[in-house]
């Protein structure tokens, strides 16, 4: 493999502490579905754990259900809810379910009176994302089934803002607003608002209980400036041939790139199938040696082209590591060139990509 994602746990772990600092006195919780944004919840999870983390949220009870086994004792929060095919494991593994339907709402209270005892829900409302929760006419369909808010125990109610990456966005305060009058139909209970870009706005917009994600793997939950976190993850990959072209000669598929002039041209082995977006061919930059050199041709599956005519040649031994994320390339800046996002850079990372865990502080106290 020529790929290596080098991913350093003792900054995720300055991160956590960063925030929960910034946050106090809202805890903060990690959110580490997807694998943990693509960097392995074997590994991130153990680490927030041992940092002070004690709260987590996962898309999926399936996630659920490998993070259970990994932290016995962690409070373990699932937001896709609970349906009648995932209940059996919800209640099993002890996760919390966030309820986000009347019927989730009726199913999670039924379970509750077979147990015999109230357990443990988050109500999410939906202020304006329109993605998943109650709205203001579901919130009323909630308070009229019968007795099945006496059999819920709210840990938190919750929303999901839309635009906190844009601060001081009118949109963010619409929602803030919304989600503090439709909260009073409910019973008093402690409130998650913020995500990684919300909950660093400040204390208002970060509840009780902040949800953070991107933030705490280095990535810029912004626009624009960057909070002072730290970055997380590197990714390098090995040159695997190096040769001269004279001009005119084409690279990569569909013949996309034609040299003006003589070049040299440095073959590295990353593609598409490690994670590395197609949508970088002719727009993406690497660094060599501290030289930042262009992406020419077309992104493969499993190679890129570079111009490394510039580049001195002790830099260009077959062999040699190339950073595509890294000191001199950031995550954000690879989105902006790809056209995407940086949670979708992270997630994309593909599995047969070597990866290296560094500065890992539960090793060091064990």
């Amino acid at each position: 493999m020529s790929t290596l994602l080098t991913i350093d746990l003792g900054a995720l772990e300055a991160n956590f502490r960063f925030c929960s600092k910034k946050l106090r006195p809202a805890s903060v919780a990690a959110v580490v579905k997807a694998d943990a944004y693509g960097l392995s919840v074997q590994k991130i999870a153990p680490l927030l754990w041992h940092a002070g983390c004690r709260q987590f949220f996962t898309a999926t009870h399936r996630e659920g259900i490998t993070l259970r086994a990994l932290l016995p004792e962690a409070e373990i929060y699932i937001l896709e809810g609970v349906t009648d095919q995932s209940l059996s494991a919800v209640v099993e593994n002890a996760l919390i379910p966030v309820l986000i339907t009347p019927a989730h709402s009726s199913l999670w209270a039924a379970q509750a009176r077979t147990a015999g005892r109230p357990l443990p829900a988050v109500i999410h409302i939906d202020t304006g994302m329109t993605r998943l929760g109650f709205g203001e006419r579901e919130l009323k369909r909630l308070l009229e089934q019968d007795d099945d808010l006496d059999w819920l125990e709210i840990r938190y109610v919750m929303t999901h803002f839309a635009c906190a990456d844009e601060p001081g966005a009118d949109k963010t305060r619409d929602q803030l607003e919304r989600f503090n009058r439709l909260r009073q139909l409910l019973p008093p209970a402690p409130t998650s608002v913020g995500n990684s870009a919300g909950g660093l706005l400040g204390r208002e917009y970060a509840g009780d209980m902040a949800r953070l994600g991107i933030a705490l793997f280095g990535g810029n939950p912004y626009r624009k400036e960057m909070p002072d976190l730290k970055p997380v993850l590197t990714v390098q990959s090995r040159i695997l041939q190096v040769r001269e072209v004279d001009a005119g000669a084409t690279v990569g598929y569909g013949a996309t790139f034609s040299a003006k002039q003589n070049m040299r041209i440095a073959t590295v082995g990353i593609g598409y199938a490690d994670g590395y977006p197609w949508s970088l061919g002719n727009r993406g930059v690497a660094s060599i040696g501290g030289h930042r050199v262009p992406v020419v041709g077309r992104v493969s599956m499993d190679m890129i082209t570079l111009d490394v005519t510039e580049v001195p040649d002790e830099f260009l031994q077959p062999g040699h590591m190339v950073d595509l994320i890294g000191p001199n390339i950031s995550l954000e800046e690879v989105a902006e060139l790809a056209g995407t996002i940086n949670y979708e850079i992270l997630t994309r990372l593909s599995q047969r990509a070597r990866r290296k865990y560094i500065n890992d502080p539960v090793c060091h106290t064990s």
